[in-house]
């Protein structure tokens, strides 16, 4: 028990000089600072290794604290399953302090604990941070949230050999090991803030859970959800009787009062917006952003005020600007989406405001710019930066075998890791329900989002696609 107790006092010296190095603030006011700037390798302290299954027998508990939620709970279930299926044993899952045995839970699970996790709690930013520590009597399976626990869960399957390629049982690989041992010291936190792989028509009922799961067990859920879709439509859905009062709200076309794209340098327009969205935001609880992004198509107003504005994007610009100045005042820290897409995809010659989040789409560009242009340009004005993918659309690719960016490994080797080398921290990628030929790049994409760095281990990937999925027969498909 001495040995234990001096370990917990080790690791809480640690984990508050860690927090010291990983509290520098990122755009926008959300601290965007990476798990591998203080990464574990480099600070000396010993982890044992810890005999999880011998001869298909269980040697320990998964643990619980007794005051766990209960999505804790169903994580600690679904690892003491899985572990039972690898290994043959009966893994089961009681009540403890933590110090011992596999503890999954919270930090605030196991108050005798002193393990603690860098960075400000309160920072949406560190949502999915989680830890898996071996030590001489157990391992630590913690995360700041429930979501973070369930992504510390199925890593450590991963680790251990488990695979979900595919959505579906054919494509789950549960591999048969009696023995099991493992020694890791690992902090992990998302690259990427939003890593979104979506299906642009959404899926068919029966596949909605394979994909939900899939989703899960490769950690493809994000823990800030940003809204960054068309808006401006929904706006007038909501608000028909206010825009029939006042026709003067909308844009201006060919003399006319008729365009949805509004008439922004109206006072009463930018009110009416502001009030919709601290409505929308209201009516649920917690929202971490909400859209403002233009619909569709052109027809931007015409009239002498919005041109005095200045170009498409400086209207729109302007319109998600003041929204967020009045979101920020009454719910601090949430974030405004928008799109640099189409007519508003040029930069702008303003400031973006620091909670508006700007989702550069890599497709229906204007203005001749390149992706990496629209990027640097709009982070001179500040902007924190998205990214806003097309993997697969139907239309394009109709899912024929290399005709889709989800499909080309090079490309996702090389944009993702790219993105967030030049700022991006939220990726939305539009994709399909075609597993045959894209599946591959989803699955190794959405491991590149949590850390793109895994681009440099592509080969390797790969390999052990190729050998857990099809085992004798990777040399053929591997041709």
């Amino acid at each position: 028990m001495r040995q234990t107790a001096d370990r917990g006092r080790l690791l809480l010296n640690y984990w508050q000089l860690v927090a010291l190095l990983l509290l520098t603030a990122g755009p926008g006011g959300i601290q965007t600072s990476r798990a591998e700037d203080a990464n574990p390798s480099r600070v000396t302290l010993e982890t044992g290794e810890l005999k999880l299954a011998r001869n298909g027998h269980a040697l320990q508990p998964v643990i619980v604290g007794e005051n766990a939620s209960e999505e804790v709970r169903a994580s600690a279930e679904e690892l003491a399953r899985m572990l039972s299926r690898i290994t043959g044993g009966k893994f089961l899952v009681k009540t403890g302090d933590g110090n011992s045995g596999i503890a999954v839970g919270q930090l605030g699970d196991f108050p005798a604990s002193s393990t603690r996790l860098p960075g400000e709690p309160a920072n949406p930013a560190r949502r999915e941070d989680y830890l898996l520590l071996t030590h001489t009597e157990g391992m630590l399976v913690i995360g700041r949230t429930p979501q973070a626990v369930s992504h510390a869960v199925w890593d450590l399957l991963w680790r251990i050999g488990y695979r979900q390629f595919f959505p579906g049982e054919t494509w789950e690989v549960v591999p048969h090991l009696p023995d099991v041992s493992l020694e890791v010291f690992a902090l992990q936190q998302p690259h990427y803030l939003a890593r979104r792989i979506w299906y642009g028509f959404g899926p068919w009922d029966y596949a909605a859970e394979p994909y939900r799961q899939w989703c899960l067990r490769n950690r493809a859920t994000s823990a800030i959800e940003l809204n960054t879709g068309h808006s401006y439509d929904g706006i007038l859905a909501r608000n028909r009787e206010e825009f029939e009062r006042h026709p003067e709200y909308l844009g201006l076309i060919n003399g006319e009062r008729k365009s949805t794209k509004f008439c922004i340098s109206n006072p009463g327009l930018r009110k009416l917006v502001v009030q919709d969205a601290l409505a929308r935001m209201a009516e649920t609880p917690t929202p971490d952003s909400i859209s403002i992004d233009p619909s569709d198509g052109l027809n931007w107003c015409e009239c002498e005020e919005c041109q005095r504005l200045g170009s498409v994007s400086d209207q729109a610009v302007t319109l998600a600007n003041t929204v967020a100045e009045a979101v920020q005042q009454k719910y601090p820290g949430r974030l405004v989406g928008m799109y640099a897409y189409a007519g508003h995809s040029p930069p702008p010659s303003i400031d973006v405001h620091p909670n508006v989040v700007i989702s550069v789409a890599t497709a229906f560009i204007k203005g001749g710019f390149t992706v990496d242009q629209l990027i640097e340009g709009w982070q001179k004005r500040k902007a924190t930066l998205g990214v806003r993918e097309y993997y697969s659309v139907n239309t394009w690719d109709r899912d024929l075998p290399g005709r889709s960016r989800g499909s080309n490994l090079e490309y996702l080797a090389r944009t993702i890791p790219h993105f967030h080398a030049n700022g991006a921290r939220f990726l939305s990628a539009e994709s399909s329900d075609n597993w045959g030929p894209n599946g591959l790049g989803y699955y190794l994409a959405a491991r590149m989002l949590w850390n793109p760095a895994e681009a440099e281990n592509l080969e390797e990937l790969q390999e052990d696609f190729l050998q857990r999925a099809f085992g004798p027969a990777a040399g053929p498909m591997r041709e």
